[in-house]
């Protein structure tokens, strides 16, 4: 990793409802497990997932439990470094609770990964990449907005926690808004990821077009490949 990691910082609309929080959180909902045949399995626990995937399902009225749960486990991330395209790509995974932003028939869902990226040719960043939805916008870092220590700046979405390099307002394919008027999250604890990171189940239990996400691990190029996701995003001006 970079000796000195540009971390982002997040700003989050006025009203937004879900923060980022440790993933413990689908322990002390709690969540419990529908295994991949359907069957109950219990009380989540992220030491010991199934193999064989599964689904998290969550109680009644997540707002409730996340702020809750928020004063302990709040503001936490996740960070990691993975090569690809001749550079070096340090990335910032958020998980939030719940995503209620409904977008015509899909969206409000529980469980929500989210994730930013920064490449570096050797000490040097060179672009930055937002997750938005089922693509991601891109920059190069001389047109990324940075504060007055150079670290980036996201403004996330209300509700739907894509990650924008501007405020928004009503993006005309998805309806996010995102006025930067509420918390800025500039101290965000930035933890290594478990083996949780690669499970093969849903983090939620809605299904359809609304479907929970993926582990970060099984997002394909956004994991694997992040050179080949930043080259798919849409350049943000």
């Amino acid at each position: 990793m970079p000796t000195k990691p540009l971390d982002p910082i997040f700003v989050l609309d006025s009203a937004e409802t879900f923060w980022p929080i440790d993933v413990k959180s689908v322990e002390e909902v709690p969540a419990t497990l529908v295994t991949s045949n359907g069957d109950d399995g219990g009380a989540v626990n992220l030491a010991s997932l199934p193999s064989d995937g599964g689904r998290m399902n969550f109680p009644p009225k997540p707002e409730e439990a996340e702020k809750r749960l928020r004063p302990n486990l709040g503001k936490v991330g996740y960070r990691r470094e993975v090569e690809g395209g001749g550079l070096t790509w340090v990335q910032y995974w958020l998980w939030y609770l719940y995503n209620p932003k409904l977008v015509i028939v899909t969206g409000d869902h529980e469980g929500d990964w989210e994730f930013v990226q920064v490449a570096y040719a050797g000490e040097t960043p060179v672009c930055m990449t937002c997750s938005q939805h089922h693509a991601g916008g891109a920059r190069m870092w001389w047109n990324v907005e940075q504060s007055a220590d150079g670290r980036p700046i996201v403004y996330v979405a209300r509700g739907s926690h894509a990650n924008y390099f501007r405020p928004v307002h009503q993006i005309p394919w998805v309806g996010d808004v995102g006025d930067a008027k509420g918390e800025r999250l500039d101290d965000v604890e930035w933890k290594d990821f478990g083996d949780w990171a690669t499970w093969a189940g849903r983090w939620g239990n809605s299904m359809g077009e609304g479907r929970s996400p993926q582990s970060p691990g099984c997002q394909l190029e956004r994991w694997n490949d992040p050179h080949v996701f930043h080259s798919k995003a849409r350049i943000e001006l």
